[in-house]
């Protein structure tokens, strides 16, 4: 009887430490998948960065070239013009002729931004506009 009970409750010790076994088997197989999931993530995350490096960088030659091109029509635009300049007396005379004061003005205008800072600018000038009116009477009628 002895030996049953002890036999038994080697058994029951074997039995309870496979359980044991099998829950530490169980946490690290979960354990193992939960670190390849994250391990899959910064993989794809890893991919995503570099293909939006690539990317940016063939948009940042794309740009290279365009400026490149615009800076050699620049250049032989300017040339054109330095050319009519000493071809063309009539041009000269254009070219160091003196602007319209409408033309001025424009040019002294400040770089404005929105319709409230337009009207602002207005308002501080010296001239403002005269104040609409939907009414006929003010509406300037030709004198005979």
């Amino acid at each position: 009887m002895n030996r049953l009970l002890l036999t038994a409750g080697i058994m029951l010790a074997l039995l309870a430490a496979n359980g044991w076994q099998y829950q530490q088997v169980q946490a690290q197989t979960a354990r193992a998948a939960r670190a390849e999931l994250s391990a899959r993530d910064r993989l794809a995350k890893i991919n995503q960065l570099q293909q939006l490096a690539a990317n940016r960088h063939q948009a940042e030659q794309k740009l290279a070239r365009a400026q490149r091109q615009l800076q050699a029509r620049l250049g032989a635009r300017e040339l054109r013009i330095r050319e009519l300049e000493r071809e063309n007396q009539q041009y000269r005379n254009w070219a160091v002729a003196r602007l319209p004061d409408v033309t001025q003005r424009l040019r002294q205008r400040p770089a404005l931004t929105g319709a409230g800072n337009y009207q602002q600018w207005l308002l501080s000038q010296s001239d403002p506009l005269p104040a609409a009116s939907n009414s006929p009477d003010s509406e300037r009628r030709p004198e005979h």
